[in-house]
């Protein structure tokens, strides 16, 4: 580890005009020029040789330009701290091998610009090795120049004298490729995603084949066993069943019978009972019987002109929904619970009632679920019946109430 670092004013001047040379180009030469408060000598009709030229002068001996300028030059190349560890002899042996050396340091420095490379090279050395490492840079970087003002004049002649141009397309078409090594990274991520998503869509439907063999192979057993059944009907049973229904008949019009003589005996006891108890018991009934009547004709007026839908249940039953549904004075209105129109007509049913009622025993599931969806979206009733029977639906349209609709 060297302790004593070379200063800017005790290098070659070959040494300090390559570093100058690499370091700053014409634009950034008139800031350092500000920087260096030189602004007093520099006059428009200086131009960049001249300028470069001045400093190299400053360079030469030691003063406060100098000095100014070796720490803008350590600033600037502090960021490369792996070539400030390396010895002299081993940076050296980089710039001489064109940049290649045996080890693990080549990945970490190919970022390195040559002017930090001969900066750290020729601090690091000390009195006559330091002499010697410029020499020997100076014979590389000699060669070196022949080669890039060979390039220089090979881009200049493909470019009309314009090889700036060369190297703005060569710097876009690396954006180019990184963008474009960027969008193939990333379709082939999707890529991959499709794959899995292919193969899960396969293994679905393997099983979805599976449980169809499975219902294919259940619906013929079913088959063979209702087969089965009606082959096991004979004629003994159909005459066995004749004969308990006579027998039923039998006991029905005795049963008629029976109750023709209680309403006699009821009626005969009836006139016996004394005659204010039965005026009492006529005015009575005749008193519940307009109360009922009432009630039943406010029920019928709350409910007139109340559109009614009927999703579902027995579609043999039609008339008989609807006929219960006009005895409260309801507009009617039936829809089967199929769904092979989709979404769209369960809505407008829906839509176009005020209330919705959708028995469960006999109804798909996707029925179900498609009036629940439309009534909570347009805040409408829907009653869910347990039975698709007409008692359900007379007590429900018994029990519903106007007033609480949303």
């Amino acid at each position: 580890m060297v302790e004593r670092k070379r200063r800017i004013w005790e290098l070659q001047h070959f040494t300090v005009c390559r570093i100058l040379g690499l370091t700053y180009n014409g634009d950034v030469l008139k800031e350092l020029y500000k920087d260096l408060k030189l602004g007093h000598e520099y006059n428009g009709c200086m131009g960049a040789y001249e300028m470069h030229q001045q400093l190299i002068q400053l360079c030469r001996t030691q003063n406060r330009h100098a000095k100014r300028l070796e720490r803008l030059l350590e600033k600037r190349f502090a960021p490369y701290k792996e070539v400030a560890r390396l010895d002299s002899e081993a940076i050296c042996r980089i710039i001489e091998g064109d940049g290649k050396m045996d080890g693990n340091n080549n990945n970490n420095l190919k970022e390195v610009p040559l002017s930090a490379l001969i900066w750290f090279a020729v601090r690091n050395g000390d009195g006559n090795s330091g002499k010697e490492i410029e020499s020997r840079i100076a014979n590389a970087l000699h060669l070196r120049e022949h080669q890039a003002l060979r390039f220089y004049d090979e881009l200049s002649r493909r470019s009309g004298g314009k090889p700036e141009l060369v190297t703005k397309e060569l710097h876009a078409a690396l954006e180019a490729r990184e963008k474009l090594q960027r969008r193939c990274e990333r379709l082939e991520q999707k890529r991959d995603e499709l794959i899995a998503e292919r193969e899960k869509l396969r293994a679905e439907k393997r099983e979805l084949v599976h449980e169809l063999e499975e219902l294919r192979r259940m619906n013929e057993q079913l088959q063979a066993r209702m087969h089965e059944a009606e082959g096991e009907a004979t004629d003994k049973e159909l005459e066995e069943t004749k004969r308990e229904l006579s027998i039923l008949r039998k006991e029905l019009r005795r049963l008629s019978r029976e109750n023709a003589e209680l309403l006699k005996k009821s009626k005969a006891e009836q006139r016996n009972v004394e005659q204010d108890e039965r005026t009492h018991t006529r005015d009575c009934s005749k008193c519940n019987a307009n109360t009922n009547a009432n009630a039943n004709k406010n029920k019928n007026n709350e409910l007139r002109g109340l559109r009614v839908a009927y999703i579902g249940g027995v579609e043999s039953m039609k008339l008989c929904y609807r006929e219960i549904a006009e005895s409260f004075g309801c507009l009617f209105c039936y829809h089967g619970g199929h769904c092979m129109r989709g979404k769209k007509e369960i809505e407008g049913i829906v839509e176009k009632n005020d209330v919705i009622f959708c028995p469960v025993d006999i109804n798909s599931h996707n029925a179900c679920r498609m009036v629940k969806e439309a009534c909570k979206m347009r805040n409408k009733p829907c009653y869910f019946l347990r039975s698709s029977g007409l008692s359900a639906l007379r007590k429900a349209l018994s029990g519903f109430e106007p007033g609480f609709m949303v």
